[in-house]
């Protein structure tokens, strides 16, 4: 429920909502304060603005259900691959546990939300509280530097199937971290100092907070710091990791290999294109169409969002770790089972390889050879055979 104050249009028969409002969500039997430019009929509505509580729990249910699967994916994703010395010398490889460890810490995060903070305020974190605010400020950090490292991850497919010459960037690792760990930490300061006052009406001084929301430790939706702080970064994240995902997927469906059937050739295009796109978050676009006025089609693409982006980890799994032979492989000989005799020979082509420059996978540093990762076939990618390190 909300307050509106809003004034009567007798030309227009209907109530404008032209005044400002001020009032305490926590606190709504305190009164509401209307700040008006203009002397006429006024009034406060009342707006219910909640989804069908059906939907909402099958919603709140089944997000539960999805991050708890991709929290134990995303687990898993970082305990089997930072054991694996010899994967992890990938730069690629590093990326990607970077990665799978900042949408952990944000899912987890999110998740805790259920159980720390109650919309009737029973929670251990109350709301609109000092405590509320520093959690409001930790997801939105977080959830941009998710978006900050599925860019690095763009750019380093980009690099190895686009551009491949001149890929090598020296202390790679030291500068994609303090990029994706750095650059977000300005925006939650900025949303809050910058969209949080106080107003005095008729001697009563009100704190007005545009920056976290009524009823949750998050940014308020529809806010001028939601969309210009956490909307907008995604939204420009979904732009440029479109324009990789077209480029690589250029590469990926042009790419052809003599050692394989051409139905084995579109499978592996089209794991390739899947991985891409979950790792990349372009799941996320579907976010940007989820303000359609139509009733209908909105609980509709809520839960398909909900599906798509509450599953991420669980992806991230299965392409860098059971699709991944490296790692499959590490394993099975750490356990003492003996690993793949086909596994074995690739590993041994991989050697000869290193020592031939070819023109279809060339790097301009030649002594960066044991940080950057190389993609023998772009078909390869990330279908996990043959030299493939990593995603």
């Amino acid at each position: 429920l909300q307050y509106i104050c809003s004034s009567y249009n007798p030309n227009k028969g209907k109530w404008e909502a032209d005044c400002e409002t001020i009032y305490d969500s926590s606190a709504m039997e305190a009164g509401v304060i209307c700040r008006c430019t203009h002397n006429t009929s006024f009034a406060v509505v009342m707006a219910a603005v909640e989804i069908d509580p059906g939907f909402l729990e099958s919603q709140t249910m089944l997000s539960q259900i999805l991050l708890g699967g991709s929290s134990v994916g995303l687990l898993a994703t970082v305990g089997l691959i930072l054991p694996a010395s010899s994967v992890m010398k990938s730069r690629s490889v590093k990326v990607n546990v970077a990665f799978s460890f900042a949408l952990l810490l944000a899912t987890l995060t999110f998740l805790l939300q259920g159980v720390l903070i109650k919309e009737d305020n029973s929670g251990i974190i109350k709301l609109k509280s000092t405590a509320c605010l520093i959690y409001t400020m930790l997801q939105h950090y977080l959830w941009l530097v998710v978006f900050m490292w599925t860019m690095v991850e763009g750019f380093l497919m980009y690099l190895s199937l686009v551009q491949v010459f001149g890929s090598h960037i020296s202390k790679a690792m030291i500068k994609f971290s303090v990029l994706a760990w750095g650059v977000p930490i300005a925006f939650p300061l900025v949303g809050y100092f910058a969209f949080t006052k106080s107003v005095t009406v008729g001697g009563q001084v009100v704190t007005q907070q545009d920056y976290m929301a009524d009823t949750m430790c998050f940014l308020k939706p529809g806010s001028i710091p939601f969309f210009a702080l956490f909307f907008g970064p995604l939204i420009l994240s979904i732009v440029i990791n479109l324009v990789f995902f077209v480029l690589v997927f250029k590469v990926i469906r042009g790419s052809k290999n003599s050692n394989v059937s051409e139905g084995q050739l579109i499978l592996r295009q089209l794991k390739a294109a899947a991985a891409v796109m979950v790792l990349l978050g372009t799941g996320w676009v579907i976010g940007v169409f989820m303000n359609i006025p139509a009733p209908g089609m909105q609980i509709a693409l809520q839960y398909v969002f909900i599906i798509v982006n509450a599953s991420q980890g669980m992806f991230v799994m299965v392409f860098y770790v059971i699709l991944n032979e490296q790692v499959k492989n590490f394993w099975l000989a750490k356990f003492g089972f003996e690993v793949p005799a086909s596994t074995s020979a690739s590993m041994r082509s991989k050697s000869m390889r290193a020592n031939t420059v070819t023109s279809a996978n060339v790097y301009a540093n030649a002594s960066a050879a044991n940080e950057e990762h190389k993609y023998a076939d772009a078909s390869e990618f990330p279908a996990k055979s043959e030299n493939n390190a990593n995603i």
